[in-house]
């Protein structure tokens, strides 16, 4: 793999390159008015987060890997709906929803993706969450 330690390279076929070495990672981000998530390994030097102010609530993931149906058991209630995003690991957004918790749980039903690693982003009135699912057949 080429590496230009954060910068951008062109090859002699005029490929262009970003990356850093022995790292590879999707990269992308997401921003609201909370704040901005960057996600990867490389991160621009001229963005500015800032942090997204949330209350401490524990979020369990299940199943993981997950076929078509993945749950989210949050520790408290939050009101509102909640967004949900899927990026593959290209950074590319797969899936969006919003939904509402049913008591303290948030399932996502009928995903149709193929096989592979996700992130998926959880957003919420003062509850922010981010984690990886594997999606197996």
């Amino acid at each position: 793999m080429l590496s230009a330690q954060g910068g951008i390279v062109a090859t002699s076929t005029g490929v262009k390159v970003s990356q850093t070495i022995a790292q590879q990672a999707a990269v992308g981000t997401f921003s609201s008015k909370n704040g901005i998530i960057s996600q990867g390994f490389q991160q621009s030097k001229i963005s500015k987060s800032a942090p997204i102010k949330t209350n401490l609530i524990s979020t369990l993931v299940y199943p993981n890997p997950i076929v078509d149906v993945v749950n989210f058991k949050l520790s408290q209630p939050v009101e509102g709906k909640i967004t949900v995003s899927i990026f593959d690991i290209n950074g590319r957004l797969v899936l969006f929803q919003e939904k509402e918790l049913v008591d303290t749980t948030l399932t996502i039903t009928n995903i149709m993706l193929a096989s592979g690693e996700y992130f998926v982003k959880l957003e919420g009135q003062n509850y922010a969450f981010g984690t990886a699912i594997i999606k197996s057949k």
